[in-house]
């Protein structure tokens, strides 16, 4: 077997290894890292641009070019220990994701959901579902073939051609399904969160001619029964999952933001945060991966004075809005509507905020609201700005403000928005006010961000160049830094792996996993924490199946084409034991949601943290 040989338990000692364990872990950690930076600083938002310039739908974007850029640390570890370091790493990295993806997301998800009670919607969750049953199928059909033609005895598994074709082919098939699912559903008779949901509200301003040749602008409200617009937003999102308990009480309010809005001036720095009684380790947690409303200074205060109304709203990024979740998806804004103008800055107090963080939004003479969702689509000349209303009284106060602000702002300027840029922060910047704790976070991190700023173009900044090419550029740059992290963060666990007796199958299917699961962990947590709960779970599903299907499928296919014979480096080793756990994983979660329609509450994150640390200590405890 060769390098199989290798990566057998009674080779593993640490007589031939002289690396420090510490100085080893320490890069396996930059590498995660490093893969996470590249992944949603860099390659996320230059495969979006691609998505656009080629003009692809946000359903087959979001499961082929942007499913490849969130789970590209897991692919390209797969392809490192196919072609390079010939390990069971990657198999196992990608394995032991597809635990984490589904057990401590998923719980992760729940509990940062408002209410921790998360609503599914079955139509968009069964699809995935169905598809990540299938590539377990797929998968468990590649692993069948096993021999033993070693004299110890040891099994390894056989991939065929054929095998690897079936996982890349039944990708293919769930592509051409999301791309026509709502034609599936349509033929089925099948109902979604979307056809159910109420009527959104549009309002367009319009000239009319008056006697005497006066021109006077109007304004038209119509209903819009199917708002494409919050399609990527969660567009499948039931709507309890948009709004908290203390949204529900303003409710009683609406039409009437007096019992929410408070009168402040300059001169006042009152602060209206809600506060939390007593410490919660798991809340302390879950504040610190993605803050909600009540952890993020003064974003309940709606502000009016002399100078117009003030108050906090999410928009939606333009480098991100094909992707289905991530971490810069939505932003924080500091909306200011004065004289019919828009304009928004990051932070409240803007006196250090430098011109190019400021938004000066174009001139619009219609905007859509999904009052259901607390959505505001802005439509502009030259792009659309959807915007997501904290709680129901910022969204109470702002379409007010719409309305006033409605193509009175006719004037172009130089100072408008660039539609092809976006403020951002820099990677090697220093942001004020930070506590000694990531002060030192960032400059210890410094080397590996000012090597991606300096190494791969970033979309996001203006340039001379045409949006595409600067993309091509981008990825290029992304698919080589990512080769390059997957190499050290293979080659660095194999060599921990070696030092502690650890085969590099079970390292791959603990360390390496959640080590590169961990930016899927935190974008789906600021999904549910915006109310993008469904979309998480949904992810979670997605990136399983594309870990499979593709992770695994595309380098054993390029593998069996290249030198015309099976891929045979892989020890059968634990993997049925692993099938096993992926099998009543999934099918605990349907047990759960049929059980309880749909519905995910918070003793059931607790049964999936429990249950992946059953699995965590069960692995460790047969290795040794």
């Amino acid at each position: 077997m060769g390098d199989g040989d290798y990566y057998e338990e009674d080779d593993w000692n640490n007589e031939d290894w002289n690396q420090p364990l510490y100085l080893l872990v320490l890069v396996a950690c930059a590498s995660f890292y490093f893969q996470a930076l590249v992944t949603e600083e860099r390659f996320v938002p230059a495969l979006n641009v691609i998505s656009k310039a080629f003009k692809i739908s946000d359903d087959v974007a979001g499961a082929t070019l942007m499913a490849a850029g969130a789970s590209s640390p897991e692919m390209f570890s797969a392809f490192v220990s196919v072609f390079i370091t010939h390990s069971a790493l990657g198999i196992g990295t990608v394995v032991g994701s597809e635990i984490f993806n589904q057990l401590v997301i998923t719980a992760f998800a729940i509990y940062a959901s408002k209410n921790q009670r998360l609503i599914l919607d079955p139509t968009s969750i069964m699809r995935d579902v169905i598809f990540y049953g299938l590539s377990l199928l797929c998968f468990y059909n590649s692993l069948t073939d096993r021999r033993v033609v070693d004299d110890d005895g040891t099994a390894y598994v056989f991939v065929s051609k054929f095998d690897a074709a079936l996982l890349v082919g039944c990708y293919v098939l769930y592509v051409i399904v999301c791309a026509k699912y709502d034609m599936i559903l349509s033929f089925l008779n099948i109902k979604t969160a979307k056809d159910t949901d109420e009527d959104g509200q549009h309002y367009e301003a319009f000239d009319e001619q008056l006697e005497g040749g006066i021109v006077k602008t109007q304004l038209s409200l119509s209903s819009v029964v199917s708002m494409p617009f919050v399609r990527s937003c969660g567009g499948r999102e039931p709507t309890q999952n948009f709004i908290d308990s203390l949204d529900e009480e303003d409710d009683k309010s609406i039409g009437s933001t007096s019992s929410t809005v408070t009168e402040l001036f300059a001169e006042k720095d009152g602060m209206a945060c809600r506060s939390c009684h007593g410490f919660k380790p798991t809340k302390f947690l879950m504040d610190n991966i993605a803050p909600n409303n009540g952890a993020i200074e003064g974003i309940n205060e709606i502000q009016r004075d002399a100078n117009g109304t003030h108050l906090y709203l999410w928009q939606r990024s333009t480098f991100y809005d094909k992707a289905r979740i991530g971490m810069n998806a939505w932003f924080l804004r500091y909306v200011t509507f004065s004289n019919g103008k828009v304009t928004s800055v990051p932070v409240r107090h803007g006196s250090d905020v430098m011109d190019e963080d400021t938004i000066i939004f174009p001139h619009f003479k219609s905007f859509d609201v999904d009052e259901t969702r607390l959505m505001i689509k802005m439509t502009t000349m030259k792009r659309d700005y959807v915007l997501l209303a904290p709680t129901r009284a910022h969204l109470n106060a702002a379409m007010p403000c719409f309305e006033e602000s409605l193509d009175r702002n006719t004037v172009e300027t130089d100072k408008e928005h660039d539609f092809l840029s976006e403020p951002h922060e820099s990677l090697i910047s220093f942001p004020k006010g930070m506590s000694i704790i990531q002060l030192f976070f960032s400059t210890i991190t410094f080397p590996l961000k000012a090597v991606i700023h300096f190494t791969i173009p970033d979309v996001r900044n203006k340039s001379s160049l045409s949006p595409t090419v600067r993309a091509s550029v981008a990825i290029i740059a992304c698919i080589l830094a990512l080769v390059v992290g997957s190499y050290a963060m293979v080659e660095s666990l194999e060599d921990v792996g070696a030092i502690l007796n650890i085969p590099p199958s079970i390292i791959g299917v603990t360390l390496s996993a959640a080590g590169t699961s961990l930016p899927n962990l935190v974008s789906s947590t600021c999904a549910a924490r915006l109310g993008l709960g469904n979309m998480a779970i949904a992810n979670v599903f997605g990136s399983n199946t594309f870990n499979i299907l593709i992770g695994l499928g595309l380098p054993w296919l390029l593998y069996t084409i290249m030198y015309d014979d099976y891929y045979s480096d892989l020890p059968a080793g634990r993997i049925n034991e692993s099938m096993i756990v992926m099998v009543v994983a999934l099918a605990l979660f349907l047990v759960l949601v049929f059980q309880s329609g749909f519905v995910l509450v918070k003793w059931h994150a607790w049964l999936f943290g429990i249950l992946y640390v059953g699995f965590i200590v069960n692995t460790f405890a047969q290795t040794y």
